[in-house]
């Protein structure tokens, strides 16, 4: 599995749908703080430890500032969260649900989050 760059900016995908999975407890064997994902072709459920690196996804941060953030609201040092974010980002950028865009597109984005 390829980890994203460092320095890549990762936006969530616009078709994905994403709910609190205490909303669909029926569907999700793990519910614990978890997010439901969906797309038009399948359903993908992160638990509650990937909470915050999906929640970190705004199309701003770089996924080392990803890393700084999670780090920071898990209160875990950096070095130890690392891996996993970065193991997570690489599976969310291979089921398409998010994607890395360029430095040029995150300024855009950023200031259409400002204005």
């Amino acid at each position: 599995m390829t980890h994203p760059a460092a320095d890549a900016v990762l936006v969530r995908g616009l078709d994905v749908t994403a709910r609190i999975t205490d909303t669909v407890a029926a569907i999700a064997a793990q519910t614990d703080g978890g997010i439901l994902l969906e797309t038009l072709i399948g359903r993908y459920v992160l638990n509650g430890d990937a909470r915050p690196v999906w929640l970190a996804i705004d199309g701003r941060r770089s996924v080392e500032q990803i890393v700084a953030e999670v780090a920071a609201k898990t209160g875990h040092p950096v070095d130890e969260v690392r891996e996993p974010v970065l193991d997570l980002c690489a599976r969310l950028l291979e089921f398409r649900l998010v994607e890395a865009v360029s430095a040029a597109d995150a300024a855009g984005i950023a200031l259409m989050a400002a204005g």
